[in-house]
């Protein structure tokens, strides 16, 4: 497919971590301006930050070929069909900087600690029990991902009824809460100060929109170029699912729902909590430093695509 839509673009296919990374160098030599990676989000990740190391860094291009998919549907990507057609006939693009996080000497644009990160490790069990049945072509669909959520994450969480203890200190820079439209609400957190303290079910980080499956998560975590969105959910099981709606639009208003523009900030839960970088599951934390990365990654979106202008 794309040797028939792009017959003069370059074309490499890795099977492993070390041919991609002789990809990325053959890339660099070859002093291309533009990288389309065919992946899901983990995928694109790992390409951006390989792609980071060096000085001269090529825009890159999200191939919608994952499951989750949240940076595709952040730059407006359709099919891969549609996308190299479009790119083939010069759609108008619009080249935004991805910015990134950095935790554990790991970047990537967003991550989380808690009920979204128990419902990846769930949704990623059911999926490797259904490659092996003759249901694998759907493990990718919304629907067995929500079926694994309702079947398996909310029903243990239902249980656990009392949420773990979280303290969010701000390690440097300066933090503040926003309301629904992003809007600064109450004083400017400093360094050494605590965000917050109290239940959490949820914390999470990120510095673009969305979620998989289109799930807007982060509204305004681009809203400032020198901060991230944090946010962090005390809501029980049960208050998620009624406002799953609202949720999924990024228009959800809660007495136990807070979001914050931090910079720097430490995480300290009370006890081992499962953790998620780009839909990846990277075992538990307990504490954990996430703060804004130095570098942006140049990627491509699509002009009359990109949901909200985001």
């Amino acid at each position: 497919l794309v040797r028939e839509l792009l017959p003069d673009a370059l074309l490499l296919w890795t099977r492993s971590l070390d041919e991609a990374e002789d990809a990325v160098e053959a890339i660099i030599e070859s002093r291309i301006e533009t990288v389309f990676a065919g992946g899901g989000d983990g995928t694109i990740i790992d390409v951006a930050n390989r792609l980071l190391r060096y000085e001269h860094v090529p825009r890159l291009g999200v191939l919608r070929l994952g499951t989750g998919n949240a940076l595709s549907t952040w730059v407006g990507a359709r099919s891969v069909a549609e996308d190299l057609a479009g790119w083939a006939r010069g759609e108008p693009i619009i080249e935004r900087a991805m910015h990134l996080l950095e935790a554990d000497g790991e970047r990537f644009p967003f991550a989380g600690l808690g009920l979204d990160a128990a419902a990846l490790n769930d949704y990623k069990e059911v999926k490797e029990r259904m490659e092996a049945t003759a249901l694998r072509g759907f493990s990718q669909q919304l629907w067995v991902w929500l079926a694994s959520i309702f079947g398996r994450t909310v029903p243990r969480l239902a249980l656990d009824r009392v949420a773990p203890r979280a303290r969010v200190v701000v390690r440097s820079g300066d933090a503040v809460r926003i309301d629904l439209a992003g809007e600064p609400m109450g004083a400017v957190v400093r360094a050494g100060e605590t965000l917050y303290e109290g239940p959490a079910h949820l914390v999470a980080f990120a510095t673009t929109p969305y979620y998989g499956y289109a799930l807007r998560m982060f509204p305004h975590a681009t809203r400032r170029p020198t901060h991230f969105q944090l946010r962090i959910s005390a809501m029980d099981v049960g208050a998620v699912v009624n406002e799953i709606h609202r949720l999924w639009t990024g228009e959800l208003v809660h007495e136990q729902l807070y979001d914050f523009l931090a910079q720097d900030v430490e995480i300290q839960f009370e006890r081992p909590t499962p953790y998620q970088i780009g839909g990846d599951a990277r075992g538990v934390r307990e504490r954990l430093r996430v703060r804004r990365a130095p570098l942006a990654m140049p990627v491509v979106t699509w002009a009359s695509r990109s949901p909200r202008s985001e």
